[in-house]
């Protein structure tokens, strides 16, 4: 069986790298390579992927955007994330919508093979520890609202000009703000934005959906 791969990714020698590497083993073909959103739909539906090997941040959105769109399609490729960042949120969300792996682009080409087998083989390409971390605190993503003033603190506006942007009332913004930093074990909206920059929450959706119900594998 030949392992079809798609690799979405922005960045030219994380592609390169992994088109070169994963392009000698001989039961793995990549079958091409996506800088977008639009090119990985496109390619997904024109060359049929076993596996899409996915950035979650990408040029013109997230890649979680894929997730939700795909893991309603009855057959969809299986997508292993491979990103920059290794946080809980990330990790929590990207099995929350129906993620088969997660691995961080500093994984060896070893250990990326041996994660997309596993994925093939029906696994889940995720650490012991990555499970047990999700397991205790799950995904909460952050409603439309909570992201709207999280945007804005990191753009530096004062809960006045929240207020007016948002349509809300002062005590209304404040009353976000306290829960979020209780959320989050923050003092400050200084700690908040940061946190929230190291972490990158404005790259997860704001909603739940189900998981994938399938993936598309083909023999060859």
């Amino acid at each position: 069986m030949t392992i079809r791969v798609l690799v979405i990714d922005d960045h030219p020698l994380v592609i390169e790298g992994l088109r070169g590497a994963l392009g000698m083993n001989p039961v793995i073909e990549v079958v091409g390579t996506a800088g977008t959103l639009a090119d990985a739909r496109a390619m997904i539906e024109a060359d049929a992927p076993d596996i899409a090997l996915l950035d979650l941040r990408l040029p013109d959105g997230s890649g979680t955007e894929l997730l939700s769109e795909y893991q309603t399609r009855e057959i969809a490729p299986a997508f292993i994330v491979l990103s920059t960042f290794l946080t809980t949120q990330y990790v929590n969300a990207a099995l929350a919508l129906g993620t088969s792996g997660f691995l961080l682009k500093t994984s060896s080409i070893a250990e990326i093979v041996a994660a997309i087998e596993d994925v093939v083989g029906g696994k889940l390409a995720f650490s012991a520890e990555q499970l047990r971390a999700s397991w205790k605190a799950g995904w909460t993503p952050l409603t439309t609202r909570e992201r709207a003033i999280i945007e804005g603190v990191m753009a530096g506006r004062s809960n006045d000009e929240l207020s007016v942007e948002l349509g809300v009332s002062r005590k209304t913004v404040e009353a976000y703000l306290g829960r979020l930093f209780e959320r989050f074990s923050v003092l400050t909206r200084t700690e908040l934005a940061v946190l929230a920059e190291r972490e990158q929450w404005l790259a997860l959706p704001t909603q739940r959906t189900g998981r994938n119900k399938g993936t598309r594998l083909k023999q060859g």
